[in-house]
């Protein structure tokens, strides 16, 4: 019988000597001699190179180290066992960095917002995942290599339905000989991490995805807040029928957690802070300079903590044992973007803090003529007393949509200095 050897652009068995394929027409490379002759037939049979024991900790090496490879091939073994430690480790990536880059966006273009501490976090989960993405894609095109296929195929994954389906089946085919057309090393192979045009690649998918995790998460706040929004209009509309003796009956409700004999205690998002010490104030700031719309800030409450206690996670963890808490309302005299929950304060005794993310959710979009109120969160690291706190000072954005990019008034930032006394 014959020695043959597999055609370089279709695949199919043709003589070892033959210079072009019959098949496709498609030039061979020549051969030097028999001895070479044997040996590239004898190597043509074999499967891509493995280690003698294949599991998860080989695989996944071989993966990192062919990230941005194509031109070879897989063995089905260890890319199933890649395919497990990239779905295991997006799993962690998501429960670990995920859920929180999806809970808020990390910055907002209009007004300009950026939180550093998010955008670090967005940026590291974003890379991390486009990594084990291409990570993926790469080792799916050589598995279909090792079964004599191109990496063409994997255009399927755009056909609803059938095509992830085609595409599961040829990636479970097994090994192919004639799959050895697609091994072209190069003569010294450069580590990926040492291209440039690697790297610029990545940034350019992270930049991406990061992208779009922004945006869903800032679509996800708007929609709260105007969630938010409708229902506290509506309750301020349902609160307008009611009598005086119900009106003063809520208001004693409403700032009964603030008064310094009768509460011990004050609730921040899920958790219930106990207090030692407490000092209310009333302030009367009102801005209606802006928009058609009013801002006012009618109550300071400064509380001392009954010991020491932990807000945030991860890198914005913190400890305090000091809480600045301000009740805010808005009248929208036409419709505008208020975001006094992403406020910055600073004390008199040097401290500056962002409003709490358990802040009540009352600002973001809102109609012309819809009324909003809440209450702001600031923590303190370090409060010795609450008469240590005599002045506070507080800045927070708002905007609202024109096409004329002339109004230098469309874009507000409010900055007040409030004394307590």
């Amino acid at each position: 019988m014959s020695e043959t050897k597999y055609c370089i652009n279709c695949g199919k068995a043709i003589p070892t000597n033959a210079t072009f394929c019959p098949f496709c027409g498609a030039t061979q490379d020549k051969v030097a001699s028999t001895e070479d002759q044997n040996t590239i037939t004898s190597e043509q049979h074999n499967t891509p190179n493995q280690p003698e024991h294949v599991n998860m900790w080989t695989a996944l090496k071989l993966g990192m180290r062919q990230t941005f490879t194509w031109s070879q091939r897989i063995t089905r073994p260890q890319y199933w066992w890649l395919y497990l430690d990239l779905v295991l480790i997006s799993l962690v990536l998501t429960i670990v960095l995920g859920i929180r880059a999806y809970s808020y966006p990390a910055f907002i273009l209009s007004p300009l917002h950026v939180n550093v501490l998010q955008t670090v976090l967005l940026l590291i989960f974003s890379a991390l995942m486009v990594w084990t993405s291409v990570m993926q894609f790469t080792a799916s095109a050589r598995r279909l290599h090792d079964s004599n296929r191109s990496a063409h195929y994997l255009w399927f994954y755009l056909l609803p339905l059938v095509g992830p389906i085609l595409i599961i089946v040829f990636l479970c085919q097994r090994s192919e000989p004639a799959g050895k057309r697609f091994d072209r090393l190069a003569s010294q192979p450069k580590p990926w991490t040492h291209k440039w045009w690697t790297w610029c690649l990545l940034v350019l998918l992270t930049l991406g995805y990061a992208a779009l995790i922004n945006i869903t998460a800032r679509d996800t706040a708007m929609d709260a807040a105007l969630t938010t929004t409708s229902k506290s209009a509506t309750t301020n509309s349902d609160d307008s029928y009611s009598d005086s003796d119900s009106e003063e009956s809520s208001d004693s409700t409403d700032y009964g957690s603030d008064s310094e004999s009768d509460s011990d205690s004050i609730t921040i998002g899920d958790d219930d802070i106990d207090i030692a010490d407490q000092k209310a104030y009333s302030t009367s700031f009102t801005d209606s300079s802006w928009a058609k719309s009013t801002f006012k800030i009618d109550k300071v409450t400064v509380y001392k903590t009954d010991g020491t206690y932990t807000s945030g996670s991860g890198n914005d963890k913190k400890d305090f044992n000091g809480v600045v808490k301000v009740h805010m309302s808005i009248h929208a005299g036409q419709d505008i973007s208020a975001y006094p929950t992403q406020a910055k304060l600073s004390t008199n005794d040097g401290q500056q803090v962002e409003a709490d993310m358990d802040s009540d959710d009352f600002d973001g979009d809102l109609n012309s003529g819809t009324d909003s109120d809440g209450n702001l969160y600031f923590v303190l690291s370090k409060l010795s007393s609450v008469k240590d706190i005599t002045s506070i000072r507080l800045k927070w954005d708002a905007s609202y949509d024109t096409d004329d990019y002339d109004d230098d008034n469309a874009y507000k930032t409010f900055d007040t200095t409030l004394n307590l006394n």
